[in-house]
């Protein structure tokens, strides 16, 4: 029986827009308010600094976009024949996890493969032009909760978010087992030795200007993958569980030690090892997630989250997270 509208009775669909591309085109302004200088506005503003300086070094910037990609689709055809790739009919679960932090970052859905690795590893393989994958070791996967995931894919999906493309894979192709492992096996197979080329390239004070600028990019990524779980205890966990795997759930971590722990480091000579690390060493990571989680803009991100009672500016957290992260110069931070 159809109901007339004189009857008074109002249809709750009349109020909601069917128009499709009006709801794209508040989509893009709603995702758009939250970019600043062409970068995502949780970004660390020394991640976007330094990456800035790596595009200035024009014939290193050439050179490494041709060598990394010609190796990304060699990469994916590896993944292919290897690994398990990640779809609505294949770990559904974890699609829909890299759906939701692809979904709240606005980016297109990565594709994901896992490999059989019993260590807990994740990387992202990418370029400007190429669409990119995301790879999860076995060992993670079968290792982390379902938020501690959501940290992880969230993380990586920032690399994709903030553009880190071409530098962030070179730098994976030089530092994780995952892909080291396959661009090995190409090797003996009789294809170009795509690792010793990257080297060649990047080295010496090139290699010091890469790593300082990864180090800053995976502060950012840690946003995002906080942004992605939602939870500063669950990046955290992810994050400790780096370090002490499967012993985590023992629940006798103490989080707070370990910064500490780290900070006494500091004032030895031997911090200076740090420079040849393409991560900050985890104890910085989980610090610089306490100061995220009391910056404005994670809760622009999240506002379903209580917030506490005083927020500090992106600015302030950026100045916080620098002093933490900064190999030299940096015994003294509180």
């Amino acid at each position: 029986m159809t109901q007339s509208k004189s009857s008074g009775s109002a249809n709750p669909t009349d109020i909601v827009s069917l128009d499709f591309a009006e709801y794209l085109a508040k989509r893009k302004d709603h995702l758009e308010a939250r970019f600043e200088d062409g970068a995502p506005n949780y970004a660390f503003a020394l991640d976007k600094v330094l990456q800035k300086k790596l595009s200035s070094m024009a014939p290193v910037r050439k050179m490494a976009q041709t060598v990394v990609s010609f190796a990304v689709p060699l990469q994916k055809q590896i993944q292919q024949m290897h690994s398990i790739a990640v779809g609505p009919r294949q770990l559904p679960k974890l699609y829909k996890i890299t759906e939701d932090c692809a979904r709240l970052l606005g980016i297109g859905i990565p594709q994901v493969y896992v490999c059989p690795d019993p260590e807990i590893n994740a990387c992202t393989i990418a370029t400007d032009d190429i669409a990119p994958i995301i790879l999860l070791s076995s060992g993670i996967v079968e290792r982390l909760e379902p938020e501690e995931l959501h940290f992880v894919i969230g993380h990586e999906c920032g690399h994709i978010h903030n553009l880190h493309g071409t530098y962030n894979t070179a730098v994976e192709m030089m530092s994780n087992t995952i892909v080291e492992a396959a661009l090995k096996g190409l090797s003996i197979m009789g294809v170009a030795n795509l690792l010793g080329t990257i080297k060649q390239v990047i080295h010496g004070g090139i290699l010091l200007a890469f790593n300082n600028w990864s180090r800053c990019a995976e502060i950012t990524c840690d946003r995002a993958g906080m942004i992605c779980c939602g939870d500063l205890d669950a990046a955290q966990s992810a994050l400790t569980k780096l370090v002490i795997g499967d012993l985590a759930h023992l629940g006798e971590f103490n989080t707070q030690e370990f910064i500490q722990q780290s900070r006494n480091a500091n004032s030895t000579p031997l911090r200076m090892l740090e420079l040849m690390n393409t991560h900050p060493l985890i104890p910085k990571r989980l610090e610089a997630l306490e100061c995220f989680a009391e910056c404005e803009t994670f809760y622009q991100w999240k506002p379903k989250l209580s917030p506490p009672d005083k927020l500090r500016s992106q600015a302030e957290t950026d100045r916080r997270c620098q002093q933490i992260v900064t190999v030299i110069n940096n015994k003294n931070r509180n």
